[in-house]
Formats: structure tokens, sequence, C-alpha cells
């Protein structure tokens, strides 16, 4: 049984690991140490610990790019190495913890550098990594990333390194029910709300275009995504792999995304599929004004391509959807391709040269 979950794991996720950059020749070490799902918290943490050292002796040297390059390798790792972890939630928070540190140490060394802005939010505060393009003149746009149930802020490098390249800043977060915010606020329908206490405090920001909000989001994400751009404020939405009404798809989803929202719900499991009802756009998508750019995959064992139609339909003229046959969930198969189109796609609507 540890062998089929570990096999299935890694079915549905190695392309999400390279396309966040894990390296093929690490995955081929760790694929030496686990011989079941139950390996997989400690081979990932082996790893994350390795590429540590590495940072702490490329500071010591004072090789300030190659140690941000480990320590922010490191908190990938970390990420994996709890991500799909719930026997001992002690043990994932742990994790999470020496995640956030890893990329803390990285932050100051990245090019460009990331920002660690905490949001306040109805008596928390939300953790986000703020990056700046360089080499731009004035304010730049800037386009909030939302993870999904089982992302954290700190899986988004290489996609961060889409959008910066193009001149648009990035802000990848951690909301409630995710990664440690998880421990203040569990995963909530009304994602518009922390969506615009986000936007309240980047409005103010040094170096922000405080008219030129855009919005990205995978999987659940993508729900987030499209609760957040119900806010006037934002001027574009993209949105990748998403439902349009959880209730409807729970029942095909498979066991590491249930267990995956499970967890983010904080409830027990004989509550989920009444709780996952509760996640729907209905009614809402009649308040967005904003173009809206949805992107799914024809072999998404998640979302079927049908939640995405269910989203035009309710969005009208100014929404548009793309449909890769090839693409596993969320397009991480085929990153590539899909990433350029939808970072291309956000610069024009943000009126970036």
């Amino acid at each position: 049984m540890a062998h089929d979950m570990l096999a299935e794991t890694l079915r549905d996720r190695m392309p999400r690991l390279f396309a966040a950059g894990v390296d093929h020749n690490d995955m081929q070490a760790l694929l030496q140490r686990m011989a079941g799902i139950g390996d997989w918290p400690r081979a990932w943490e082996h790893l994350a610990a390795d590429r540590e050292a590495m940072g702490e002796a490329a500071l010591a040297e004072g090789r300030s790019v190659s140690a941000g390059a480990a320590f922010q390798a490191a908190a990938l790792h970390y990420h994996f190495a709890q991500f799909v972890h719930f026997a001992d939630i002690a043990d994932k928070q742990r994790l999470q913890r020496r995640q956030a540190a890893a990329y803390l140490r990285a932050a100051p060394h990245l090019r460009p550098p990331a920002q660690r802005i905490l949001v306040p939010f109805e008596g928390i505060r939300i953790p986000g990594n703020l990056r700046r393009p360089s080499g731009i003149p004035g304010a730049a746009p800037c386009v909030l990333l939302n993870p999904g149930a089982d992302s954290t802020k700190e899986e988004f490098h290489t996609l961060e390194n889409e959008f910066l390249a193009r001149g648009m800043a990035t802000f990848s977060y951690d909301g409630p029910g995710q990664g440690l915010t998880w421990t203040e606020m569990k995963l909530r329908p009304d994602y518009e709300a922390p969506i615009s206490a986000l936007i309240d405090r980047l409005q103010v920001e040094e170096g922000i275009d405080p008219n030129r909000f855009g919005i990205w989001g995978r999987s659940f994400g993508a729900y987030c995504a499209l609760r957040g751009a119900t806010d006037p404020r934002l001027r574009a939405c993209v949105s990748i792999g998403g439902f349009y009404d959880m209730g409807a798809v729970w029942h095909r989803m498979p066991r590491g995304t249930t267990e995956s929202l499970g967890h983010a719900f904080g409830t027990s499991p004989e509550n989920w599929p009444a709780e996952a009802r509760r996640y729907t756009l209905q009614g809402v998508l009649g308040a967005v004004r904003c173009p809206v750019l949805i992107v799914h995959s024809g072999q998404d064992n998640v979302c079927p391509v049908g939640e995405s139609q269910r989203m035009i339909d309710a969005l009208g003229p100014e929404a548009e959807l793309r449909v890769f046959a090839e693409g596993n969930h969320v397009c991480d198969n085929i990153a590539y391709r899909v990433r350029p189109l939808m970072a291309d796609w956000l610069a024009e609507r943000l009126g970036v040269g």
C-alpha cells in the first residue's frame, strides 16, 4: 500500500516538482531513498538540509548569489517535504517553519531580492513575498500569486521569474488555510476578503503602481483569484486549472487533493463533502469587471474542463478560455508553453511595454 501511494503521488506530482525547479538528478537521488510514501518527508528534508549547508558555506565565503540559490532551493525542498505529510501535523508545521526560515535566508540574495511583508487581516497577519523587477523606471505593476490548497508561496520562485522578466512585480502569499497561516485561520470561501486586504497594503508600497494590479491563481488558487477579481482595483485575472463548484467535483478529485483540502478546512473527514459545497462561484462572477483568461487542460484529473466553461458562461465576453489537450492539472507538464502565455497576457493588460 505504501509503495502504491508513493507511485500515485509521483504520477500526479512529478511534472509539478520539475516545473517548480526541482533538479532531475535530485529527483533520482530522492527515489533511491524512498521505499514508500512514509519515507517522503525525511528524504526531502535530507535534501533541503544539504542545500542549507551549501548556503551557509557560500555565505561564509562571501558568495551571496550562490547562497541565495541554495537557500531558495532548501525552502522549495522543505515545502515538498511537508506537502503530502498529514500523518503528523506537528511535524508538518516544523517542516513549514524550516521552509519559511530558509526562504528568509535566501530573500536578500535573490535576483531580484524578495521582501517579506506581513498584511494585517481580521486579527492575523498574512505573510507574503514581494519581488520587484530590476531596471524598470517608475512604479511597476504587481501580480498577486495565489497558491492552491497544498501550495505555499515558496513554491513560486520559477513562476515569479516569468512575470519579473516582463517588468511586473510579484506578491506570493499564504492566505487563510495555507502554509503556516493555517495555524491562525483555516480555509474560507470568501477569499475576496483577504485579497482586498492585500491590495490595501500593497497600494502604499514604494515602487508599486497602485493602479495596475493583476491576479493569478492555480487550482484552488484559481478559485481565489476569481473571487478576488470582484475587487474593482484589479485590472486583469488569470485562472488555471480551477473549479467553479468544489462540491460538484469533490467525488472525482484524487485522494491527495481531498486530503490537502480537508486539512485546509480544519474539520474531520466526515464533514469534508459538506464543507466543499460552500466553495462555489455561483452568483459571484457577475461582479467581475476586468478581463479574465481561463486556462485549462484536457488531462486534468482534479477539475474537468467543464468547470472552466461554466466560468466563461458566467463571465461573458470579457473572458477567454484556452484549453491545452495535452496538459495535466494546471499544465505543469507543459509549463514552458503555458507560463509565457499567461505572463504575456497579463503584461499586455497591465500596460507593460
